[in-house]
């Protein structure tokens, strides 16, 4: 009896093996980055670039941290800022990978390719977001609610306390907030700054290069005395740049 009980269960975890198919990968990474498999119940392993993404797996980074994770069915890509924490979800039927990302706190960048098959799912602890292809930014924190940033495609937030949904709208800063009513203004310029930041922290947006701008600049050094100051900043990210001045004499 013990021999076929002993079977029985080796046959079973021979065929759970093989259902524990990855749904996404690290393609990218700054920091340390901490993972929780769907049965640990703390954060142990450190998560390396190409480090397979299983269903359930748990993502948190510290900070200055960065991790992009990216489905392997079509490319669809989160990435992942400072001191965020999420749960990567996804069921694979025929090749296709039904994709969901829990967002518990902190800052995510998604970027959602057209999907095959039903629509793409964010859920934050006063949110849910549905789409089948867009592109959008969002902000999480238990004090502020949720704050969504549009970049692209047609994209439905849902505020379940209150069963009210609106869409996003580029430019505009969508507000959600637990048993409150949406809110939704016009995007500061800070606002775009400070993403701005995260992803040239990141490495994500190449800094932009004004060629007339470089072309002057060396035009007159022919002909004077080039001075540069470099003033280091930090915002309440404690994200550090440095703004850079030149002159000429």
């Amino acid at each position: 009896m013990k021999f076929y009980t002993y079977l029985l269960v080796f046959i079973f975890l021979h065929q759970l093996s093989w259902t524990a198919e990855p749904v996404a990968l690290v393609s990218k990474l700054r920091g340390s980055v901490r993972q929780k498999i769907f049965s640990a119940k703390k954060y142990r392993t450190k998560v390396q670039v190409n480090s397979p993404i299983f269903h359930e797996t748990e993502l948190k980074t510290i900070s200055k941290a960065f991790a992009k994770i990216v489905y392997l069915d079509d490319g669809t890509s989160i990435s992942i800022y400072p001191e965020t924490e999420i749960k990567i979800i996804g069921t694979v039927e025929n090749r296709i990978i039904n994709k969901q990302v829990e967002l518990k706190s902190g800052i995510i960048q998604v970027n959602i390719i057209k999907q095959a098959l039903g629509k793409f799912k964010l859920t934050t602890p006063h949110s849910e977001l549905n789409c089948e292809k867009c592109s959008f930014w969002v902000i999480s924190d238990e004090e502020n609610g949720d704050q969504f940033y549009k970049e692209d495609g047609f994209a439905v937030v849902n505020n379940p306390t209150l069963d009210k949904s609106m869409k996003l709208e580029v430019d505009s800063t969508l507000v959600s907030k637990k048993d409150m009513l949406f809110e939704k203004n016009q995007s500061k310029v800070i606002e775009i700054k400070f993403l701005e930041l995260l992803m040239l922290d990141a490495d994500e947006k190449p800094p932009e290069i004004d060629l007339e701008m470089e072309e002057n600049i060396l035009i007159q050094e022919s002909s004077s005395t080039r001075n540069v100051v470099v003033i280091k900043l930090k915002n309440a990210a404690n994200i550090e740049r440095e703004l850079i001045l030149t002159y000429t004499q």
